[in-house]
């Protein structure tokens, strides 16, 4: 089209996004686009127009589905009555081009929904649909390129994939051929595509598809390709590179909207009519000088719908996106659509993401609905299965880390519980000794500014009950409350996928606390921060409960675990370094706050009632296994998970094995009455067993991460001819 004119040759070659790699990236008999959407409009009078092309990864499949079942839970009446045309042939249709377009294993080839992870704003979509077509989440770091192959990074080491749905855009998807810098793609990956050893869908450059210059073009291009006319026409469309259309445009100038001629994105259009006069002419001068970087259109009147708002229903206006998907010669389209609506149209002409509501689109069918699922047949014998070492480096690594942070959050809620009950309790010598003790154990911890567990720093700081909830939300801190509230919330969103619904509302709901207003911190009182830490206490309960009951005993589990009780270890060694070490007199109170601390005060009552021992106390938190919030529990626990994680050589035990070993035997040999008897005010013996906790459990770890979490492989140089 570019050669017999067409299609003008500036729109390809001087497309930002246009790129050498691009060109014969993948065989000429391979479909390079698997999914299409249309943005689509209607007017007020009935009629429609397309908007836009959406070929790069096309967002809104994920929200129809959630759409959908959420439509047909709360009106189900309503819902069988229209009988409402299923999505799932579409999908399984999806699924199926998939499969047929692996190179190799096609009869179950290894497919990845690549995302651009957590903070983009489609990752939930990602989440959904990667579980609803049963492929696995992936980012990019969890993919490299070996031997001219892409793999999946895993506990059980590398595996080959075949197929890639990406939901990346195209420049960031190879930081070598490509964008350089992209955090988000996989080095490599455009030569490895190009050798045909793996697929990605869409083809790495189909955005230069959906570029707004070609607009203009499409009919003729239709006519040309197909021997027809449009049957949805687009938007009445000018690319101001052509002088006669340049011309037009300033001649009608407010009567149109500018954009962008190459680049979809989210900024809204330009209207000169509502320019100050200064700035229409600004807007002239580069209109002239550039004339190739912008299209016009004419505005978009939509139509509206009705909205239900609580107490009224008013009409909202409306933003249509449908879909197709590619059938052998042909497309399949999505029975269905997502709809958009807002009060004010000008939002809905921005990205997907703008606009207040969300609305399912039915397509009713004309008779009884069959019932299509994408669940293999019943008739068809499974293998039976177990959990495997399957699970991407990069989940196991998030869900470890996320087991840290929920404890790490626990402990430290508990710990400044006990703090602001004694601030409201009365002041006395030894209520004095115990928040000296308990201030410097949180000091320890990071959970509280350092100075106030220091003697004369404290003096010149702020009153300790008006300084704590400063600490407490402090960003700035790394191991506050706030940011380790933070760690959880980002985590807890990176393994959504990994998680059930319960349990991962339970951390969502607890994170809403944790965002107070400037206005709300500065009236917070040691009153509404303790309601605050007992929420806290009370949420990861309740994950504890759900994650103990409600989780199969998978490498999910057992890395979210891992984390957990390496973060107790640390946590009850600095709480007891930092408050037995050194004796205290008067100490019971002290003791008892310990115990509350680590949530062992009702064990100890149990067995001793009121009389506060030492050894009996140290012997509780250190030596008895039957406490599941002993150091001995939790290192034997330890001891367990790793040497149940996957191995290359079970004959030799590994660095994490060794250390997890000796810290148990570390504990396991250690004599209560010895860790409890002071020398010179001093527990000796307790300081260094605790310290050596303290000093190996960071490398332990390490050690864990080492040996599963990275697989780094030796450097290799990449081709001369693919740089």
């Amino acid at each position: 089209m570019i050669r017999e004119k067409i299609i003008p040759a500036e729109i390809l070659l001087g497309h930002p996004g246009f790129h050498r790699a691009y060109h014969n990236l993948q065989p000429a008999n391979r479909r390079r686009l698997t999914i299409y959407a249309a943005d689509v409009a209607r007017s007020p009078d009935g009629r429609w127009w397309v908007t836009g092309d959406r070929v790069r990864a096309p967002s809104g499949l994920g929200f129809i589905l959630e759409n959908r079942i959420i439509t047909s839970r709360v009106l189900p009446g309503v819902f069988r009555a229209a009988r409402p045309r299923r999505l799932a042939p579409f999908f399984m249709k999806l699924r199926e081009t998939l499969r047929e377009m692996a190179p190799r294993y096609r009869e179950n080839p290894r497919t990845v929904v690549l995302s651009r992870g957590a903070d983009s704003p489609t990752y939930f979509e990602d989440v959904y649909l990667a579980r609803y077509l049963g492929y696995t989440l992936a980012e990019g770091g969890d993919l490299a390129t070996r031997d001219g192959r892409v793999m999946l990074k895993t506990l059980g080491g590398l595996l080959p994939v075949e197929v890639i749905l990406r939901r990346v855009s195209d420049d960031d998807c190879d930081p070598v051929e490509l964008k350089s810098g992209s955090l988000t793609g996989v080095s490599g990956l455009v030569d490895v595509v190009r050798n045909n050893e793996v697929v990605v869908a869409n083809s790495l450059g189909s955005r230069l598809a959906e570029t707004p210059a070609l607009v203009p073009f499409l009919p003729a291009a239709c006519r040309k390709l197909l021997g027809q006319e449009l049957r949805l026409p687009s938007a009445a469309t000018w690319w101001c590179g052509q002088p006669a259309a340049l011309s037009y445009v300033l001649e009608n100038l407010d009567k149109l909207v500018l954009r962008s001629a190459f680049i979809v994105n989210n900024s809204p259009p330009i209207e000169a009519a509502l320019m100050t006069q200064a700035a229409r002419d600004e807007l002239v001068q580069k209109l002239k000088a550039r004339p190739s970087q912008y299209v016009a259109q004419e505005r978009i009147v939509r139509s509206t719908v009705p909205v239900w708002l609580g107490k009224t229903i008013e009409p909202w206006h409306s933003a249509f996106r449908f879909f197709v998907a590619a059938d052998g010669d042909s497309f399949l389209t999505l029975p269905g659509g997502l709809a958009r609506t807002s009060p004010d149209h000008l939002s809905l002409d921005r990205s997907m993401a703008a606009g207040e509501r969300a609305q399912d689109v039915w397509i009713e069918s004309d008779g009884p609905i069959e019932s299509v699922t994408l669940l293999r047949s019943s008739e068809v014998a499974l293998a039976l299965k177990r959990g495997g070492n399957d699970l991407p480096s990069r989940d196991a690594e998030n869900l470890f880390w996320l087991g840290r942070m929920i404890e790490r959050a626990d402990g430290a809620a508990r710990g400044l519980r006990v703090l602001l009950r004694h601030l409201s309790g009365d002041e006395d010598d030894e209520s004095s000794v115990v928040r000296v003790v308990l201030v410097r154990a949180l000091a320890s911890l990071g959970q509280i500014e350092p100075g106030l567990a220091v003697d004369g720093l404290k003096n010149g700081l702020p009153d300790l009950e008006e300084s704590l909830p400063a600490s407490v939300f402090s960003q700035q801190e790394t191991l506050s409350l706030k940011s380790t509230m933070d760690g959880v919330a980002r985590l807890v969103n990176s393994v959504r996928d990994r998680l059930s619904t319960d349990a991962w509302q339970t951390l969502n709901q607890l994170q809403s606390d944790w965002n107070p207003s400037a206005q709300s911190l500065q009236k917070m009182d040691s009153t509404r921060l303790l309601q605050l830490v007992q929420r806290i206490i009370n949420g990861m309960a309740q994950f504890g409960g759900l994650s103990s009951e409600g989780m199969t005993r998978t490498q999910v589990w057992r890395f979210l675990e891992l984390g957990r009780r390496i973060e107790r270890v640390w946590h009850t060694a600095t709480m007891l370094q930092a408050t037995l070490v050194e004796v205290n007199d008067p100490e019971g109170l002290v003791m008892e706050s310990v115990l509350e601390s680590c949530n062992s005060i009702m064990t100890y009552r149990g067995r001793y009632l009121s009389t506060l021992q030492a050894e009996a106390v140290i012997d509780l938190l250190t030596t008895d296994d039957t406490n599941p919030r002993s150091l001995i529990f939790q290192l034997s626990r330890i001891q367990d998970h790793v040497a149940k994680l996957p191995s290359a050589n079970q004959a030799v035990l590994g660095p994490d094995e060794r250390l997890a070993m000796s810290l148990y035997n570390s504990v396991r040999l250690s004599e209560p009455h010895k860790l409890a008897q002071p020398e010179d005010g001093e527990r000796r013996s307790l300081d260094r067993l605790m310290q050596r906790m303290l000093d190996q459990i960071p490398k332990l770890s390490n050690a864990i991460s080492q040996r599963y979490l990275i697989h780094a492989g030796l450097p290799r140089p990449f081709d001369r001819e693919t740089i």
